[in-house]
């Protein structure tokens, strides 16, 4: 009786609140990162619909060409996440690989500076010094991922993803560098997450 009203698919289980730490190694190896929380809710231990909130910021030097890029600024995201090892018979299992699907967005300003270019023809000399442009960006990510309890109440989580652009703002004079909550723009990356999570569960 318990296991059976557990699995039904649209019983309420609970809400999961997490942290992801993973933005603190992009800040180790690159000049970006973030950090970002979630809430996520457990229909049935199968379907997770999940929100998740994020602030990125970058303060970029490219070597080669000496431009200088800067932003931060927040970002959203909802989506869900889809149990695969809920069954009828082990309804609620403490280790699990899940698939996972986002939309993201954020709107958001960023500066951009170069060193003085020199025309080869003419030799005149010009530099661009742009200052609180506007950028925004709606993005998907799929992807998969394992969630493993590690204590009462507590899991952990590594995910992987794929993103794709799938509107961004330009302007006439220059392209945004780096995107919060996206990454490097470009029409397609990967990211990552490692998440702590504690699970609230309801009766």
């Amino acid at each position: 009786e318990n296991k059976e009203n557990t699995y039904r698919f649209f019983s309420f289980n609970g809400i999961g609140v997490q942290a992801d730490i993973f933005g603190y190694v992009y800040s180790l190896i690159g000049e970006y990162t973030y950090a970002e929380g979630a809430i996520e809710a457990n229909i049935g231990n199968k379907l997770y619909p999940i929100a998740e909130i994020g602030y990125g910021w970058c303060n970029h030097t490219d070597d080669t060409n000496g431009m200088h890029y800067r932003t931060a600024s927040p970002y959203y995201k909802v989506g869900f996440n889809y149990n695969f090892f809920t069954k009828r018979d082990n309804p609620n299992p403490k280790h699990y690989i899940y698939g996972l699907a986002r939309v993201g967005w954020n709107k958001f300003k960023y500066d951009v500076n170069t060193k003085d270019i020199t025309d080869p023809v003419w030799g005149d000399k010009t530099s661009l010094h742009l200052t609180g442009a506007d950028g925004a960006c709606i993005w998907a990510e799929v992807g998969a991922g394992i969630k493993v309890k590690i204590a009462k109440g507590f899991h952990m989580g590594w995910s992987v993803r794929y993103k794709f652009r799938l509107t961004e703002k330009t302007t006439p004079n220059s392209k945004m560098w780096y995107i919060p909550g996206y990454g490097t723009n470009q029409s397609t990356c990967f990211g990552g997450s490692y998440s702590l999570i504690y699970d609230i569960p309801f009766k």
